[in-house]
């Protein structure tokens, strides 16, 4: 009974700083985003309420990528008040190994991890989906997160051969935002460039709203509308230019299987998907490293070693994570071996630190 009460103590703790650490990430971020929007002129035709709306939207996709670290901020925040309260240290000396206390932390991070991947991934894929289509219907295409790196298509249709950019893609493919299109001459020479805010597939054609039509010798034409002839569909699209992070993890599975069927790399999709799959593992993980750095017994003025400690631990394991996710999106390794190499190294690094300091 004891133990019990114990544990549901420090679970309590654990979950209590966890939910307030996420509250203050997420009102951080929220601040920033929206300051880069302004800074950034994104939006341009709405006023601040929808700037702010388009913001909140974006930043649980943001909280996504940072949840490792928020799970690890808030063990070591909870293990350090346990030892400077030396509650860690009672409980300690009354028989209880530091496996027995890290019991309670392990399991609420399993539980957050669970929480994450099945009912927050899909809410945070929800809502950047929906800060896509609100930027793709917008004329601020200087919100593209890539937009520096535009993917392009080649299509030939109906006579017209083609090469299509877009910064933004939405609605499974069909709606495309921050459009860019080449139009090709017979001899393979562009004759138009066509820059559009927006680009809508409809049955056999890209129609470009608002485009800016050059041509070499003259002057820009601004028409209302202007037809693109294509033969590509949304899935194919999709598959080129959609960003995994918005996509669910219920959907990631179906979006790989059309990949191949297709004859695309799904490796991207694939990570993700193995990505999401090791999360609460991941968690786990990061809660070990948490108490390899805030278990031992410290006094008041050394607290900023356990703290610099933490946040070494954090970002080395950042770099691996990032190393390992753009290896496995790129076919380098396998995604599966990509996905679980940051969780199965920081878990035996935090298993090994502790054992070391449990049993000598």
């Amino acid at each position: 009974m004891t133990n019990w009460t114990l544990n549901r103590y420090f679970f309590r703790l654990y979950v209590v700083s966890f939910l307030s650490t996420l509250l203050a990430v997420f009102a951080l971020i929220y601040l920033i985003d929206m300051i880069e929007i302004s800074r950034r002129g994104g939006l341009p035709d709405v006023g601040v309420g929808a700037v702010a709306l388009f913001s909140a939207l974006r930043v649980p996709s943001f909280i996504g990528q940072a949840f490792p670290f928020i799970i690890l901020f808030s063990s070591v925040y909870t293990l350090l008040t346990l030892n400077r309260r030396l509650e860690l240290v009672v409980a300690r000396a009354s028989g209880v190994s530091i496996w027995q206390i890290l019991i309670p932390f392990a399991a609420g991070s399993l539980l957050i991890g669970l929480a994450a991947t099945f009912v927050y991934n899909p809410l945070s894929a929800y809502t950047k989906s929906l800060a896509q289509d609100m930027q793709a219907m917008s004329d601020g295409t200087a919100l593209a997160d890539d937009s520096d790196r535009v993917p392009w298509l080649r299509q030939s249709s109906e006579g017209i051969s083609s090469i299509l950019g877009a910064t933004t893609v939405a609605r499974n493919g069909a709606l495309l935002g921050g459009v860019t299109a080449f139009v090709l001459g017979d001899d393979g020479i562009v004759r138009d460039r066509i820059d559009a805010p927006r680009a809508t597939l409809t049955d056999g054609a890209w129609i470009l709203e608002e485009p800016r039509i050059t041509r070499i010798g003259r002057t820009p034409e601004y028409p209302a509308s202007y037809r693109l002839p294509t033969s590509l569909k949304p899935e194919y699209i999709e598959q080129r230019l959609a960003d995994p992070e918005a996509i669910s993890i219920w959907e990631l599975g179906s979006k790989i299987n059309v990949a191949a069927s297709l004859g695309f790399n799904s490796m991207a999709f694939s990570m993700q998907y193995n990505t999401l799959i090791a999360q609460p593992a991941l968690f786990i993980a990061m809660t070990l490293l948490a108490a390899t750095v805030a278990t031992r017994f410290s006094r008041t003025g050394q607290s900023g070693r356990t703290i610099a400690g933490g946040v070494l631990a954090g970002f080395v394991l950042y770099v691996v994570t990032f190393l390992a996710k753009a290896l496995g999106s790129n076919s380098v390794v396998p995604p599966v071996i990509a996905a679980w190499f940051p969780v199965l190294a920081a878990g035996l690094v935090g298993v090994t630190i502790l054992l070391h300091q449990e049993d000598g």
